[in-house]
């Protein structure tokens, strides 16, 4: 198991933030590897902390992280350390997960956001809108075949902060595809609508998930689009079969496994 004592940084961000900031605050949650989202197959040494604090308040479950460019290098070596919530949504942990994976493997929580924008050259606002614009439509879609539903999730949050928000969405809508075990992308309903431009397909799959990191040195290059295929196993089937999972975590009606 890995050291459950805080690093300087963790115990320096958490009292900066506002949290309690000792070990005896939390309680280290002991989940089997196959009841983890596939996603955390990429995390070595992941800690799932439960944090009674977080009771009182309206949030799920957060990461710790500094926005300071100085601190890419330290933000890559935080302890990976998830809070969450005794209250916590089921897709709580698969979120984080979205974020901790950004963090180590591009040195920021916020960097899906920017590779994605980056990927999308120089139609990357139209994309953006467009995407936004169908993602407001395909709420109630994605709410009632989902469960997807949370802050992020609403209109208002995204037209008045979608765009810079875009990590927050993305950390949503991947870690309920790693939780269900789904591709949202490959959803017919939703190729109407968020993801109906095969650039946005191919760059948001670029940035989610297990595309963020390398379990074997075969694996596909983080951060990079890749055409679309029906044909290659996915990092994230390949990961379900490490942890065991291969024939588990799959909803029928709920859309096709996520490939690339």
């Amino acid at each position: 198991m890995a050291d459950p004592r805080y690093d300087a940084k963790t115990a320096e961000y958490l009292q900066d933030i506002g949290v309690p900031s000792t070990e005896s605050s939390t309680r280290v949650l002991k989940i089997p590897a196959k009841d983890l989202p596939p996603t955390t197959a990429g995390i070595p040494n992941l800690l799932v902390r439960e944090m009674p604090a977080l009771k009182r308040s309206n949030t799920s479950g957060f990461i710790l992280d500094s926005n300071r460019i100085k601190d890419e290098m330290s933000n890559r070596a935080l302890q990976p350390n998830i809070f969450v919530s005794p209250n916590r949504h089921d897709h709580t942990i698969a979120h984080e997960a979205e974020h901790v994976l950004a963090r180590q493997n591009a040195g920021f929580g916020t960097e899906t956001r920017d590779q994605f924008v980056k990927m999308l050259g120089k139609n990357s606002g139209t994309k953006q809108n467009s995407f936004l614009d169908g993602l407001k439509q395909s709420l109630p879609h994605l709410e009632e075949k989902y469960g997807i539903k949370n802050g992020y999730m609403d209109p208002k949050f995204i037209d008045s902060q979608g765009k810079v928000g875009l990590y927050e969405i993305f950390a949503t809508l991947a870690g309920a595809e790693s939780q269900l075990g789904v591709d949202l992308t490959r959803d017919p309903e939703l190729r109407k609508t968020m993801f109906k431009d095969k650039n946005v397909r191919e760059a948001y799959n670029a940035v989610t998930g297990l595309r963020q990191t390398r379990l074997d040195p075969r694996d596909l290059p983080p951060y990079t689009m890749q055409p679309e295929t029906n044909k290659e196993p996915g990092i994230i089937d390949k990961a379900k079969k490490l942890v065991g999972l291969a024939k588990g975590g799959y909803i029928e009606t709920a859309g096709n496994k996520k490939l690339i």
